[in-house]
């Protein structure tokens, strides 16, 4: 995956001046780096894109090591997680929605109505038609699965406040921009979306 990744950060380079200062910047792309999510289980990264949803990433990162500390491991797993009670979840800083959906996560493991493995030999759409069904899992969700599980190259996670931002400063983009002029500059980037809006992320961690 990292010859991949130098794959794509020569052709973003040669396309796109913008994206080659970043590149320049913020160094090579770490997605895939040793101690990156690609490398958890699938649960796991669906348990931290949940406990992500509209927080920041210092919030979030205190709910996830409390969690750890909690089940004793620095891996979500679906057993070590259902057997926790709703209180002791919520006192790791999980809101009862969340709560429930993580529950419902585990339950459709549980019961074998959701393969998580099979999810990696399916395209992007299927993925997202079978996470979808649940609770909770929507196109940010699916989107952070995709790039950060499964290691999909060309995701574009518009729904992502921050990701928003960086393009319409690093772009100049007008105040309120629609959805089509996010879609007007990131077109360049295919089949590498995945890796531009890590760059994207970098420029404003």
């Amino acid at each position: 995956m990292q010859k991949a990744i130098r794959t794509a950060e020569s052709a973003l380079q040669s396309i796109d001046p913008v994206m080659a200062r970043l590149i320049e910047q913020h160094g090579p792309c770490t997605l895939f780096a040793n101690n990156s999510l690609i490398h958890r289980s699938h649960f796991h990264v669906l348990v931290w894109a949940i406990v992500n949803q509209q927080l920041s990433v210092a919030s979030a990162g205190s709910i996830e090591n409390r969690l750890s500390e909690l089940i004793q491991s620095e891996t979500f797993e679906p057993d070590a997680i259902s057997i926790q009670r709703d209180r002791d979840l919520a006192a790791c800083g999980l809101s009862r929605q969340k709560i429930r959906y993580i529950r419902a996560l585990c339950e459709s493991i549980e019961r074998g109505e959701l393969d998580l493995e099979q999810l990696a030999k399916m395209d992007n759409e299927p993925v997202s038609e079978a996470l979808s069904i649940l609770p909770g899992i929507g196109p940010w969700t699916v989107d952070m699965f995709l790039m950060f599980s499964l290691g999909r190259l060309d995701v574009l996670p518009l729904g992502d406040l921050a990701l928003r931002k960086s393009i319409a400063h690093h772009y100049e983009l007008p105040t309120n921009p629609e959805i089509q002029d996010y879609h007007a500059i990131a077109d360049r980037w295919r089949p590498y979306r995945t890796i531009s809006s890590w760059y994207l992320w970098a420029a404003v961690d």
